[in-house]
C-alpha cells in the first residue's frame, strides 16, 4: 500500500472538524479528516428517540444510531457519533440566541454583540442552506 503523507490531520467531522478541513483544503493543504463513526444516510435517522436501533449507538447491544452515550467523570454526556459529528443531532435546527443573552451583564459592555455577529449568522445560513420549516 503506498504511504500517504498530509500536511494536516483532522480528528472528527463535526462542526469544527469539517469546517478547519475544508478551509485548509482550500488553501492548497493536504488535508485527512479521521472519523471513527459511519456515514448516515436519510433513511438511518430515528423518527423517534424510541427507535433505540437507529437512535443509540451501542455496538454490544447491536445499536448503530447516531448518538452515544459517554460517560466522564459522574457526566453523562449524549453527543452524536459518525459523520458530521454534532450536526447529526441538531436536528436541523439554527438557531441564534434569544436577546437576553446579548444582554447578559458579564459581555454586554464587551461589544455590540448583535451588530458584531449578524454578518456571521448570514454566512452560516448561506453555507447551510438554511430554510424556514413550514410545520413551524
Amino acid at each position: 500500500m503506498p504511504q500517504e503523507t498530509y500536511d494536516f490531520v483532522v480528528i472528527g467531522s463535526g462542526f469544527g472538524g469539517s469546517v478547519s478541513a475544508m478551509r485548509l483544503a482550500g488553501k492548497g493543504y493536504r488535508v485527512l479528516v479521521l472519523e471513527r463513526g459511519k456515514r448516515f444516510h436519510d433513511a438511518d435517522f430515528p423518527r423517534s428517540n424510541w427507535n433505540l436501533r437507529k437512535f443509540l449507538w451501542f455496538p454490544v447491544l447491536r445499536l448503530f444510531g447516531i448518538m452515544q452515550i459517554t460517560t466522564l467523570n459522574g457526566l453523562m454526556v449524549l453527543h452524536g457519533s459518525g459523520v458530521g459529528g454534532g450536526s447529526l443531532v441538531y436536528a436541523n435546527v439554527l438557531m441564534k440566541p434569544d436577546d437576553r443573552l446579548f444582554a447578559a451583564p458579564a459581555w454586554r459592555d464587551l461589544a455590540d454583540w448583535q451588530t458584531l455577529l449578524a454578518p456571521h449568522y448570514a454566512t452560516a445560513k448561506r453555507m447551510l442552506g438554511v430554510a424556514t420549516n413550514p410545520c413551524l
